[in-house]
């Protein structure tokens, strides 16, 4: 036996000696067992390595052999079903036989490529830096196993335990992942080229940073997983759960989303986003090309987004064709340019559709306060008592649509198209509509007064009864327009010349057939009626008056009360004694109550509410 033969055997020994004593207080007859185990595998390296030294052609087979290189998985050494927390560990595990094994929170420092793990127990084993390509890991417990940095290239990770892993950093290239769960997991940064992860769970997961191109994440569960930042080139969603997911600033061109749900998402600043055929509402989305082409945006035809609670803030040229959208609240959406055609938005709150397609649209009892519909198209649409206060209608298109009973405020209609438009009893209050066309419109009842319609067409418009008192009409045309009842008191420049009345032909065969007395009876009748309807008139316009001056009031009353609480919320000690929840209570019930206030009652109830609010910057406490 030559020198170096010598000096390997008497390694073996010694690392043999070191090993733990098997005493029966202390370890079990499976510890035992292990031990020899490990020793056999310890004293096999060494035989192998003594070899090596007589022959030095056989190296190169032998530093193949430690890599596991050409090795079938599980032909190594056999250490299935072993406890091994208590052994220390060869350096050399290459396609060992380790199913079943137990290694829970073993610090592994050994090579365990193409190694057999399956079912094995690795609860909490510290595998940084581990090399573990090729392994078989299927149905084996990671549990909270360390694998930062991690070599899985390649690794049958199917069905695996990995919640609250740490894979940070791991390579998982060609990896199969699937069924696996990592709730919890801290994947970012990690490597997942071409792997296969069919039904992981990642729920709740760190997946930031993580490069996942051409992976297949079909039916992937991942509700608020953090995954932003990461490149997703050709990756495969198909199916997947993305509620709530992060996935801003990644990098998803050519990623496919089909039948994903992407409800409540985050998908600020990506990149190559192509969400066809996926469902939910994004919470927020890239922001649009400025100039989009209509439809080119999202796709929501025929959806219900009545249940959305959180949209996204820019919709522009998205395709909402048949959308519902009934009593959604859509302030604070960008709409520019989209298509909303048949959208059904009852009672919804829309600000934002410059350009807008909404032909056919529903928008009965729609708020549309402030709304941007310059040059939108509304023709045929349904807006039947809608509220259009301070709307910019300028240019917009609204031929043959129902406006019956709606509310214009002080509504901009600068040349906008009312052709064939239902507008009996509208209100146009204050409303703007300068070259404005009325075309045939029927406006039984609407109160025009004190607007301004300068240059507007009213050509065969029926204006039976409608209001024209105080309104500024120089230009204006009424070529065969039905002028019978309208009131023009005080109107500046009217002229209705060309209009008709069907009233005096009436009114002739009447006097023929009633003779003398019965047409004074009427005239009588007639002028009381109308001195009545004139009366009602004013003292409407002037219990308007009065609720508008009372509603400024009380909103200075509002505004002082909130200047106070800020007051005492800057002076340092002055709030010992303030019930700041109820006085923050009554500031946000006022405001409410002032907003909902539609007489003049209701807005003298606001005062209540604020004395309710000072009182508690009192310290006071109210049964009010």
């Amino acid at each position: 036996m030559s020198s170096l033969t010598r000096l390997l055997a008497g390694t073996v020994i010694l690392s043999a000696a070191l090993l733990p004593a098997p005493a029966a207080s202390a370890h079990t007859t499976q510890d035992t067992r292990a031990v020899q185990a490990v020793k056999a595998v310890q004293e096999t390296r060494a035989v192998q390595n003594s070899r090596t030294a007589r022959d030095p052609r056989s190296a190169g087979n032998s530093r193949a052999g430690s890599t596991g290189a050409g090795c079938r998985p599980g032909s190594g050494p056999r250490l299935a079903g072993r406890d091994l927390t208590r052994v220390a560990l060869p350096a050399d595990l290459s396609c060992a036989d380790l199913r079943r094994a137990k290694l829970d929170g073993v610090l592994v420092r050994s090579l365990l490529t193409g190694a057999d793990l399956r079912g094995a127990s690795l609860k909490g084993t510290r595998l940084g830096n581990a090399e573990m390509a090729g392994a078989r890991l299927r149905g084996a417990d990671l549990t909270e196993a360390e694998l930062y940095y991690a070599n899985l290239r390649g690794a049958d990770l199917r069905e695996a335990t990995m919640d609250d892993s740490t894979p940070y950093n791991a390579h998982f290239e060609g990896a199969d992942l699937s069924g696996a769960t990592m709730v919890r997991a801290k994947t970012y940064s990690a490597q997942f080229d071409d792997a296969k992860l069919i039904g992981v769970d990642l729920t709740d997961a760190d997946a930031y940073g993580t490069d996942m191109r051409r992976a297949d994440l079909t039916r992937l569960k991942a509700p608020k997983a953090r995954m932003y930042n990461s490149t997703m080139i050709k990756t495969v969603f198909r199916d997947a759960d993305l509620r709530g997911t992060q996935l801003r600033g990644s990098v998803l061109e050519g990623a496919t989303f089909r039948g994903a749900d992407l409800g409540g998402a985050e998908l600020g600043d990506v990149t190559g986003a192509r969400l066809a055929g996926s469902k939910g509402v994004p919470r927020d989305l890239p922001a649009p090309d400025p100039a989009c082409e209509p439809g080119s945006g999202q796709k929501y035809a025929g959806w219900d987004l009545t249940s959305v609670a959180e949209f996204p803030r820019d919709l522009s040229c998205a395709d909402l064709t048949g959308a519902k959208l009934d009593g959604v609240n859509l302030g604070l959406v960008k709409l520019d340019r989209a298509i909303l055609r048949d959208v059904s938005a009852v009672g919804a709150t829309i600000r934002y559709l410059k350009g807008a397609d909404l032909r056919g649209a529903r928008l009965e009892r729609a708020k549309l306060g402030s709304v941007e519909l310059m040059g939108a198209d509304l023709t045929g649409a349904r807006m039947a008592r809608a509220a259009l206060g301070s709307a910019k209608l300028a240019g917009a298109n609204l031929s043959k649509a129902d406006l019956s009973g709606a509310e214009f405020g002080s509504a901009d209609l600068t040349e906008a198209k009312l052709n064939g438009a239902d507008l009996r009893d509208a209100e146009f209050g204050s409303a703007r509509a300068d070259q404005a066309d009325f075309t045939g419109a029927r406006m039984e009842r609407a109160d025009l007064s004190s607007g301004k319609f300068q240059g507007a067409v009213f050509r065969g418009a029926t204006l039976t009864d409608a209001d024209l008192s105080f309104t500024e009409l120089r230009g204006a045309t009424f070529v065969d327009a039905e002028v019978t009842g309208v009131d023009t008191d005080f109107a500046k420049d009217a002229d209705l010349s060309g209009s008709s009345s069907r009233l005096g032909i009436g009114w002739v065969i009447f006097f023929s057939l009633a003779g003398l007395v019965a047409l004074w009876v009427l005239v009588v009748v007639v002028a009381r009626r109308r001195r009545r309807g004139k009366a009602a008139r004013l003292e409407a316009a002037g219990r308007a008056a009065r609720l508008e001056k009372l509603r400024r009031a009380q909103e200075e009353n509002v505004t002082r009360l909130g200047e106070e609480i800020d007051r005492l919320a800057d002076v340092e000690g002055s709030g010992d004694d303030v019930n700041w929840h109820r006085a923050l209570d009554a500031y946000d019930a006022a405001k409410q109550a002032l907003a909902d206030a539609r007489d003049i009652d209701d807005v003298k109830a606001v005062d209540v509410i604020v004395a309710r609010g000072r009182d508690a910057l009192r310290g006071r406490r109210t049964t009010r």
